[in-house]
């Protein structure tokens, strides 16, 4: 987890998602749309500490400049806001690179996030059942029956 003392504030966090997509329209006038790569988010945010505190952030920067991951919440983009209490899990095996994971009752909002217990990758729901959910990207990996859902206070694994 990115923690800093109290001295250091996280602040202006902004997370974008990198979809590659090939779009053309064929001769008859369909439109033809096709994913070209992996989808990815960019996270940005701002330190706001005083010069006396520096070497805390240089220190942050030093250990994480290479490569080496970091988790940071997602602050008011990972509170859920909806109408679902209580657990979410899956009903069944949801295989790497499907987008249908049959849930219990559910009562999830197209556009919102979730991740699995198994994998930290952030899918967004694109559409749902009272018992599935459709999610954009792909699976990037297998959802094991009754694994649970998380859909609030959503962190991000950074690199």
């Amino acid at each position: 987890m990115a923690t800093f003392s109290n001295k250091i504030k996280i602040n202006n966090v902004q997370l974008k998602s990198t979809e590659p997509m090939y779009s053309n329209k064929s001769w008859t006038g369909q439109r033809i749309i096709r994913s070209t790569g992996i989808q990815y988010y960019q996270i940005s945010f701002q330190l706001t500490f005083n010069v006396k505190d520096r070497n805390e952030v240089m220190s942050f920067i030093a250990e994480h400049s290479q490569g080496k991951p970091f988790t940071l919440s997602l602050g008011h983009m990972g509170m859920y806001q909806g109408e679902q209490t209580g657990a979410l899990e899956s009903q069944s095996v949801a295989n790497k690179g499907t987008r249908i994971v049959s849930t219990n009752a559910n009562s999830m909002v197209v556009g919102e996030l979730i991740q699995f217990q198994n994998h930290n990758k952030t899918y967004r729901i694109i559409d749902r059942t009272d018992t599935s959910l459709t999610l954009f990207p792909a699976l990037q990996n297998t959802v094991q029956i009754n694994e649970p859902i998380t859909y609030n206070n959503l962190m991000i694994e950074a690199v």
